[in-house]
């Protein structure tokens, strides 16, 4: 079973970059201009003097760059910071804990709060809008108060926040200003038109259904009022039998000019607690906000060693089938045991979108073609259960050099 520690898109003039780094160094000592030294683990006990620094007062959850202002947004447990160039504080936000007086953020919306729920703010989604040139706005949704979020103005941060909640179109079992998940939330914002659309994935658990229900995918805009969501694809969710054994953790979302994608680790067998870890690649085309329009492809890295001889970034280019520019998955991963724990070694992998999107695609005319009966799925509709062109199973597999990128 594979883990993935993160995954970044990237474009593959990066690759070719770091390619030749690597080559020029294997050359250089190959000609002796380099001295061959043993391979010392890293010592981190090292303490650098005059460095730059912030330091949080607790675990930092979410990061959000503002490259227009240079300012960085950190979110921590129950508080937003506004951070300077130079690393000052220059603003915060307490969302947190509930019932303090301190909270910003917590009697802004008449939201029931269930006695046994924790009451401190984890911070699971914290993202400027990309019409910043219009609205200043920073949007951040906690684990606490059924997840509703809240927009900060960055421009005005000593403004009160303002609360997307309105109050009389939602109740407990209906709820389409719920968004973030208490178990997880990634979520990513992608402007389309004069329209920012929030599509948002969630790890759930029947607690995080039951009342104030939230989905595992959907896609959300925000009213023009400024109060509140409007659900623009009511999205699907873990089957009912399945949502406390079934766990799908989704660890990072990104977008291109045509589909948002979802990556996310689940069991292979959702019958089975021990069957292997995959990672799986989701996604939604940007334009049409359609359940059925939902694709899934498994994402693998493996290793397979043989002799290779060195190439130039050009010829490593052509021998992975990807062109000059484009996009590419960078993608860590690590072994995993069926417990679920981590091995210590890992290894990059790249994969081409161009050539997953290929994959799914394939799939979906391969189902169709043997024209097979609906099977088992881990989503349902609100209203009718997905086709059978939803999951897609054929792997993406690609070599590398995984010695270059082993952990300590």
């Amino acid at each position: 079973a594979i883990f993935p520690y993160f995954l970044v898109p990237g474009m593959i003039k990066w690759t070719a970059l770091l390619w030749i780094i690597l080559w020029i160094s294997q050359n250089a000592r190959g000609q002796g201009l380099c001295p061959n030294s043993v391979r010392q683990q890293v010592d981190f006990n090292i303490i650098y003097q005059n460095l730059t620094y912030y330091q949080a007062e607790k675990p930092i959850q979410n990061i959000a760059i503002n490259t227009e202002d240079k300012q960085i947004y950190i979110g921590s447990q129950n508080i937003i910071e506004g951070i300077d160039s130079h690393l000052q504080k220059i603003w915060e936000v307490k969302t947190g804990p509930i019932g303090s007086p301190d909270c910003q953020t917590c009697k802004l919306a008449d939201v029931e709060i269930d006695p046994s729920d924790p009451v401190d703010t984890d911070n699971e989604v914290l993202l400027i809008d990309p019409t910043a040139y219009l609205f200043p706005y920073l949007y951040v949704c906690g684990s606490t108060q059924h997840g509703i979020c809240y927009i900060i103005d960055y421009s005005q941060p000593l403004e009160k926040p303002q609360c997307l909640y309105k109050q009389w179109q939602n109740t407990q079992f209906i709820c389409p200003d719920c968004v973030a998940s208490p178990l997880g939330t990634r979520m990513i914002i992608v402007e389309q038109g004069a329209t920012s659309y929030f599509f948002v994935a969630n790890t759930v658990n029947d607690k995080v259904t039951e009342k104030y229900p939230r989905r595992s995918i959907s896609v959300l805009r925000p009213l023009s009022t400024e109060d509140g969501f409007e659900l623009v694809m009511s999205g699907f969710t873990v089957l009912p039998n399945l949502r406390q054994s079934y766990k799908i953790d989704y660890i990072y979302s990104f977008a291109t000019e045509d589909f948002v994608y979802f990556l996310s680790l689940q069991r292979e067998d959702a019958s089975k607690s021990n069957s292997p870890f995959r990672t799986h690649l989701g996604r939604l085309p940007v334009g049409i906000h359609e359940v059925w329009m939902y694709r899934e492809v498994v994402l693998e890295c493996r290793y397979v060693p043989k002799r290779r001889r060195r190439e130039t970034a050009s010829n490593l280019a052509k021998q992975l089938g990807l062109d000059v520019g484009e996009k590419v998955l960078y993608g860590v991963f690590a072994p995993v045991s069926e417990t679920g724990r981590i091995g210590k070694e890992s290894m990059l992998c790249v994969f081409s979108l161009k050539q997953a999107n290929q994959a799914i695609e394939e799939g979906v005319k391969t189902v169709i073609s043997r024209a097979l009966k609906p099977f088992t799925e881990q989503y349902r509709n609100t209203q009718t259960c997905m086709n059978q062109n939803a999951t897609l199973s054929k792997p993406m597999i690609r070599e590398r050099y995984h010695n270059m990128f082993k952990s300590s």
